[in-house]
């Protein structure tokens, strides 16, 4: 995604080379050292430039709904075309061991936030040191959720509502590397309770962002991958930490964890994912949850059709999930998705996605959708 602007030796010259033409005699030693001090400011300027990189990602998508529920009734819904968001990658390296990175976002074309901006300090393969604003470490879609990297038109549901993408928080702590395993652990703020509506739209609300965000509360969160078997990826995430930010009615402690799965080799493009959440005292919330308990998986598979084109891939793909915000009740209220459609990369910074998704609940609510996204990353 990195794009590194460079300028090299060659071109310094080049812009010193009108200043040496004009000269009809020899210079003096005052000009000869004015030019040496301008040519090591434009070298400076140069390495400077060199260090800085950038890039980004984005996506538009048009969805088409449903004229009515399952039951029947009109859905009231509005077919809508949406430039969901624009994304913008700057970075910088200071030295061998200092960086800086960062997303900013615009979504909807009006709504503007920091997705990650973050210090790495690279020591060691096995021990690093990460802080800022950090993505928390859960999920496929979390960290790396440009639209390149999954197939369907939206981020899958589960990962939506329980992980809940895009979810980033302040914080500090390590990343690494040994064998086949890969790891990061951090210390961030916490979710604030006073935000959650866990019936209508799961862990979401609880969410931070970063902008004066309350330190009350701290939660530790920590993920471990297993890569060894070419393209097979193993591996799950924590979190845990209370959310209550202050509140004298509870702590509302938090927990979320996860376990995903991924075979991608030649044609085959396999993900499942499994995640649960909880909320202490979720009835005590100030919007009041009948469950403590949130609970989704959802399985996937595609078969690129152009596996034997180098940058370009046509992917048939299907994904059943199912998630349910108030898990443990006496009422059914799971619903589940089952999404199907196909994914095209004319080369590997452009995607068109085009898929149906069926929704469906006990209580035949539901309003099925067709979408279609454009999306780019580079």
């Amino acid at each position: 995604m990195k794009r590194t602007l460079s300028l090299t030796l060659a071109a310094v010259a080049l812009m010193a080379a009108p200043l040496m033409a004009q000269e009809t005699t020899a210079p003096s030693n005052a000009e000869l050292s004015r030019r040496i001090d301008l040519l090591t400011e434009q070298l400076d300027s140069s390495s400077a430039t060199s260090s800085f990189s950038w890039g980004g990602y984005g996506e538009v998508t048009y969805s088409n709904f449903a004229a009515t529920k399952d039951d029947g009734a009109p859905s009231g819904k509005t077919d809508e075309f949406d430039l969901h968001r624009v994304v913008f990658y700057f970075g910088y390296t200071f030295d061998e061991v200092w960086s800086f990175n960062s997303e900013i976002e615009y979504e909807h074309s009006d709504e503007l936030s920091v997705e990650f901006a973050q210090i790495d300090g690279n020591f060691t393969q096995a021990f690093n040191f990460r802080g800022g604003h950090l993505l928390i470490p859960m999920g496929f879609t979390n960290q790396m959720h440009e639209p390149t990297t999954f197939s369907s038109a939206r981020r899958p549901l589960v990962e939506q509502f329980i992980l809940p993408t895009t979810w980033h928080e302040n914080g500090i702590g390590t990343f690494g590397a040994g064998g086949d395993f890969t790891w990061e652990a951090y210390w961030v703020t916490g979710f604030d309770a006073a935000g959650f509506d866990l019936a209508a739209n799961g862990m979401r609300g609880g969410r931070q962002g970063g902008g004066k965000s309350a330190a009350e509360d701290f939660a530790l969160t920590g993920r471990l991958d297993w890569r060894g078997v070419e393209g097979l990826l193993l591996g799950g995430s924590v979190y845990q930490g209370d959310s209550g930010q202050g509140s004298s009615s509870s702590d509302f402690g938090v927990s979320v964890m996860e376990m995903h799965a991924q075979y991608d080799r030649g044609p085959v493009r396999l993900r499942a994912l499994w995640a649960d959440a909880s909320v202490d005292d979720a009835n005590l919330l100030a919007t009041p949850s009948a469950s403590d308990d949130l609970r989704g998986w959802y399985v996937e598979g595609g078969w690129d059709l152009f596996t034997d084109r180098p940058g370009e891939a046509l992917t048939p793909f299907v994904r059943f999930e199912t998630y349910d915000l108030l898990a443990g009740t006496s009422t059914d209220t799971a619903v589940t998705a089952l999404v199907a459609g196909i994914a095209w990369q004319p080369q590997e910074h452009v995607t068109f996605k085009l898929d149906y998704m069926d929704l469906s609940d006990e209580s035949d609510s539901q309003v099925d959708v067709f979408e279609f996204t454009l999306g780019w990353a580079f």
